[in-house]
């Protein structure tokens, strides 16, 4: 269970900065909707699912719709593969255009905004263009950031390449015929917070997502989102664009204070909804119901019948938080619903995963983390009977749940969706862990002392450290790197760095791995799955990231590998092709 009391506090206002000159944009020829205009166009949308990796794919749009988002974001799409001819499959993988697919298409999946990462303007106009008339905007991704976006070159690590933002947002605002906008991060300066989103703006963006966390500002290091810097923002650019509010939301009691204090169009969660997607139903739960109107008749059925899991009578109006038992079943009901489109399972179980994990930290049923893990394995079996292990996962902790209420272990009335003032009033505010939530992060205790030049010098006992060295170590300490590094020469590389020792994995003796740094268990990959008393929990944000990336990497090594057979088998019926016309021309 965990508490919904707020123990956190609003930073101190920002300074606005407003005398700042706003260029204009350049005018294009194309006759396509800008800015407000396009803002109202779309429905003046207000409560935002985030671009979110292998997590904000289709299905879970629906779910997020269903239960109040009126804009969703695709994940981010790498521009590089999905507007490259050797890559065919990444484009369809990732974006279903295929006949009898929902994806993109009015009333399931609409509006919609495509995000890519990008560095090459060319790429990212050829990527977007594959997916006009399925979306109403491209959002260019300046806010990861995440390590694999630095090697990259994307993402919040193209914070200081203004001129390379500008020709790339440029180019999409002169030649695609839909709206190009940006999503970014904020500088610890506001002045040059504010430069930096009227240069984005006046490239030609018609709406600008602030996160109001810095680029460092991640992890354990997360902290508080600045919002007097998003309504900085919001006062000098808003009479021109909408400006929506990023970061700070970890539940729906936050979404009407930033509304008020930041003055934005609209708030864009992430994490909030992929731990509870009910995050805006207190907001809108009425157009939740409206939109489950107008889907397939066979996906009304099936969420129809996910119903008949609650019990008792709830308010349809303000219910905050739902049974994860009952949120999975909606899930997967959609899921295996969507006609043509398949989803990953590598989606299917990371929402899994978030949507108990109130359930597994209150440590009940830990055994059944291992049996979600199994789930879905096996290339011999079909997308239907992946789905069903899923489906049997969910019926197992639905049974395991109602036997806690039986049992006492839970409120007797609580198998339900639940208010935020419900739980406030009869449960001490602690939401039941049978029950979708917040996640509330867990931030470093004391701020982290970086070791000056000295220090690191006399860390690798080496008197005679040369500047680049230094360098080189304050790099992988996190710092920003420098723009070139100095080549040293034969007679220079004479002396010895002795590397600070990585740190021991907390699981020592048993465990010879270096732990990690970023991990809050300060675990290894292989530990940080491993309870003090021996029992599997879940991966901490950390490692989960890394692992999701390591399928990334898998993924793509079989794309281009299977890219360079199909070249091989071309070239081959080529060379039989042309020895062909050469026997015809003999004979």
């Amino acid at each position: 269970m965990s508490s919904i009391a707020s123990a956190e506090t609003t930073p101190a206002p920002v300074a606005s900065t407003s005398t700042l000159a706003i260029p204009e944009q350049h005018p294009t020829a194309l006759n396509k909707p800008a800015g407000r205009d396009w803002w109202n166009e779309i429905g003046q949308p207000k409560y935002v699912v985030a671009p979110m990796v292998d997590q904000s794919e289709l299905a879970w749009r629906v779910l997020s719709r269903l239960h109040g988002a009126t804009l969703c974001y695709t994940p981010m799409f790498h521009a590089a593969l999905f507007s490259s001819p050797s890559h065919p499959q990444y484009a369809q993988n990732q974006f279903d255009t295929s006949p009898g697919s929902l994806e993109g298409l009015a009333p399931y999946d609409r509006p919609l905004i495509v995000q890519f990462c990008a560095n090459d303007k060319d790429q990212w106009l050829a990527a977007a263009e594959k997916v006009v008339g399925r979306c109403d905007a491209v959002d260019l991704n300046l806010g990861c950031p995440q390590g694999i976006a630095r090697k990259g070159r994307y993402g919040a690590f193209l914070m200081e390449e203004w001129d390379l933002i500008k020709s790339m947002i440029s180019h999409l605002h002169s030649n695609l015929s839909i709206p190009v906008i940006a999503k970014l991060r904020v500088f610890p300066a506001l002045d040059k917070t504010l430069a930096y989103a009227t240069h984005v703006f006046s490239a030609g963006a018609q709406l600008l997502t602030i996160h109001g966390r810095t680029r460092e500002a991640k992890g354990r290091m997360a902290g508080l989102a600045s919002w007097p810097k998003i309504a900085a923002v919001r006062e000098h650019l808003g009479s021109r664009i909408p400006i929506l509010a990023n970061g700070g939301i970890p539940s729906s009691e936050e979404i009407d204070p930033c509304l008020e204090e930041t003055g934005v169009d609209g708030i864009m969660s992430a994490e909030g909804n992929l731990y509870n997607p009910m995050l805006f139903a207190p907001q809108n739960a009425a157009g939740g119901r409206a939109y489950f109107e107008g889907l397939p008749s066979e996906m009304k059925d099936a969420l129809l019948k996910c119903n008949e899991q609650l019990v008792g009578e709830w308010d349809k109006d303000k219910a905050a938080y739902a049974p994860s038992t009952f949120l999975a079943s909606q899930y997967l009901a959609i899921v295996k619903t969507l006609p043509s489109t398949e989803t990953g399972g590598s989606a299917i179980k990371a929402h899994l995963f978030k949507l108990f994990r109130p359930t597994w930290a209150a440590g009940k049923h830990l055994d059944l983390r291992e049996m979600l893990g199994r789930a879905g394995g096996g290339k011999s079996k079909t997308r239907m009977e992946r789905y069903e292990e899923y489906q049997r996962f969910v019926d197992e902790m639905y049974k395991r749940i109602q036997a806690d209420l039986v049992e006492g272990n839970l409120p007797a009335d609580s198998h339900r969706p639940l208010t935020h003032a419900e739980v406030v009033a009869n449960y001490a505010g602690v939401i039941p862990y049978s029950h979708a939530q917040p996640y509330l992060r867990v931030t470093s205790p004391e701020p982290v002392v970086e070791p000056s030049k000295e220090e690191i010098a006399a860390s690798v006992g080496d008197k005679r450290i040369r500047e680049e060295e230094v360098i080189e170590i304050e790099a992988k300490l996190g710092k920003e790197e420098p723009a070139a590094k100095k080549v040293k020469t034969a007679e220079e590389d004479t002396g010895t760095v002795v590397k600070p020792s990585p740190p021991r994995c907390s699981h020592a003796p048993a465990c010879i791995n270096s732990g990690s740094a970023k991990c809050p268990r300060g675990a290894c990959m292989a530990c940080c799955s491993k309870g003090a008393d021996g029992a599997t929990v879940e991966l901490c944000e950390f490692h989960e990231d890394r692992a999701r990336k390591e399928r990334e990497k898998v993924e793509m090594k079989k794309e281009k590998n299977k890219a360079k057979r199909q070249a091989a088998v071309a070239a081959k019926k080529e060379r039989k092709a042309e020895e062909g016309k050469v026997e015809d021309v003999a004979a």
